[in-house]
């Protein structure tokens, strides 16, 4: 949001500036097109401005090194990242109806939500910035320009799906983060983007960090972020975003993470199988 006002703020004083200097001071000041001309470049300088910082960050980019373990979430990197994902949300033409969001605890807990798009977690994050979010994520995502820097500096943990002795490590650097530096961490439970739109199965693993951490779940629930990448640019996508529930440490401290699993996957398979949305 702060990017946002300053790119605005840069927008209207270089639109200003060209009504002043290209109009105004040769008396064309009052003439219709001069208004035209001076609005319209209004989102135009936008734009500029947002691919200057853009290419800013990217410079800055090329000095975080990507092979020091980060032991510690950096704020002001997870900062950018939230300004990134902002801009992005912005840009997508998409309608987003939230439900629940106020359920949500205000400490630290684990965020699920069901994977179809790479819009799901970006709306978490946008959503949901105050809770300091760091998210599990795939190590190609520390690759992506600009962003991929700065989300690994962040903090956010890369686990190889593959490696269950790299997941496990996974869960332990999330447990840390969450006890030590009062965090919440977001994962989707079935591991990667479902490309058919269908509930994947569940890794259960997941919801070691919850029970060590002693912390709640909430559980997101997404329809219809597929459609953002076959809608956009020129088609508005209705997004839902729903918190099905917040379940306490004490709803399941008691079960196994399989039976946490069930549980949480039950949410799932009746919200997406109401039609209403």
């Amino acid at each position: 949001m702060l990017l946002t006002i300053i790119l605005a703020i840069l927008a209207l004083v270089s639109s200003g500036l060209i009504y002043y200097f290209g109009f105004f001071v040769d008396g064309l000041g009052t003439t219709w097109y001069s208004f035209v001309i001076s609005i319209v470049s209004i989102p135009v300088f936008y734009y500029i401005w947002m691919a200057i910082s853009l290419l800013i960050l990217l410079f800055f980019s090329a000095f975080i090194n990507r092979n020091k373990p980060v032991d510690k979430p950096n704020k002001f990197a997870n900062f950018l990242v939230y300004e990134v994902v902002f801009q992005i949300n912005l840009v997508a033409n998409v309608r987003l109806h939230k439900t629940g969001l106020s359920q949500i605890p205000n400490g630290p807990c684990l965020i699920v939500y069901n994977h179809t798009s790479k819009f799901d977690p970006m709306f978490i994050m946008d959503k949901l910035h105050r809770k300091n979010i760091i998210c599990v994520t795939k190590p190609e995502n520390l690759r992506i320009p600009i962003c991929g820097p700065f989300i690994y500096k962040a903090g956010y943990i890369p686990v190889n799906r593959e490696d269950d002795k790299e997941g496990m490590k996974a869960i332990l650097k999330a447990i840390d983060f969450i006890k030590n530096y009062n965090v919440s961490i977001c994962i989707s439970p079935e591991g990667t983007r479902s490309k058919t739109h269908e509930l994947l199965p569940f890794r259960a693993g997941v919801f070691n960090v919850a029970k060590r951490a002693e912390v709640p779940i909430v559980i997101i629930g997404f329809k219809n972020t597929y459609q953002i990448a076959k809608n956009f640019p020129f088609k508005r996508t209705h997004v839902h975003m729903d918190v099905l529930d917040v379940l306490s440490y004490d709803n399941f401290k008691e079960l196994t993470t399989g039976e946490i699993s069930s549980l949480v996957r039950n949410y799932y398979v009746d919200y997406l199988s109401d039609n209403n949305k």
